[in-house]
């Protein structure tokens, strides 16, 4: 079932590596977007080994820089006619108060508003798939708040700034749709599951992480379990098109994970914030 070229980010770890493994034999191209060059071009040389027909490269992304960003989309955009799927896998938890490098709230600057001006570079890329599509990974945790005035660089216990910026994902999922489906992009939003990953462990808060996972993991999913939902909206994207999802079945947003106003307000201060002319316009 091979179909053209996949774009993901955060595949060297967790639910993207689980992903990207297992579409390897879907694409006949995948682009793997990391942050760690080094561990991207150790996996895309397993990949090669186990599917050597597959084509992979590797760009250099970190979602919490959008200089970094903008360099890995313009690079996609002056080296590929046309891409088929794009996947918005990365995301991070952080026990600790951090900031991406352009000052934002780390969760919400590398789970939002990286992915948001990344899908805006690639987008006319996208468009000239002759069925394009976008999966975004987000996050039941969206349940546990509403977006504040100051969400981009709001305060908030660390499951209020992570719920906080996987609604942004869950109205940037809702906006896409809205504006795209008459161009035939076909838009998914995944629940992933509870995962065993390494999100939320960093150097400042280690032993802290440690433990957390260490009391929780047998409750866990794999990563291979948590990237089925991923793979479902890739494989059958007609049918969960403008979907919020998990293991193939669709899940009722909340009244407020489907509010009208938050959302057009969230998409136009996003696009007040990184100096755009429009929703997915320059």
């Amino acid at each position: 079932m091979s179909h053209g070229t996949l774009v993901i980010t955060g595949p060297t770890s967790g639910i993207g590596r689980a992903t990207v493994e297992a579409l390897a034999a879907d694409f006949d191209e995948i682009v793997l977007l990391a942050r760690n060059v080094v561990k991207a071009e150790l996996l895309k040389k397993e990949l090669r080994n186990g599917t050597p027909a597959l084509k992979v490269s590797v760009v250099e992304c970190n979602l919490a820089s959008l200089a970094s960003v903008e360099k890995a989309a313009l690079h996609i955009q002056d080296n590929y006619d046309r891409i088929d799927c794009l996947i918005n896998n990365a995301g991070v938890v952080s026990l600790s108060k951090q900031e991406t490098t352009d000052g934002y709230e780390l969760m919400m600057g590398t789970n939002y508003l990286g992915h948001y001006l990344l899908t805006h570079y690639v987008m006319p890329v996208l468009l000239n798939s002759s069925a394009p599509q976008i999966v975004i990974v987000s996050s039941n945790a969206y349940g546990f708040t509403t977006l504040k005035s100051d969400y981009f660089k709001g305060k908030g216990n660390p499951m209020q700034l992570y719920g906080r910026s996987k609604l942004a994902t869950l109205y940037f999922m809702q906006e896409l749709h809205e504006q795209f489906s008459p161009k035939g992009l076909r838009v998914t939003a995944v629940h992933p599951g509870a995962v065993a990953t390494n999100l939320g462990k960093t150097q400042q808060n280690e032993k802290f992480g440690n433990l957390v996972y260490g009391t929780l993991k047998p409750f866990f999913l794999s990563p291979e379990e948590g990237a089925e939902s991923t793979l479902i909206a890739v494989r059958d994207k007609e049918k969960y098109d403008g979907m919020y999802m998990h293991a193939g079945k669709e899940i009722s947003l909340k009244p407020h994970g489907r509010s009208y106003y938050a959302r057009k307000r969230l998409m136009g201060d996003t696009i007040y914030e990184l100096y755009l002319d429009g929703f997915m316009e320059r």
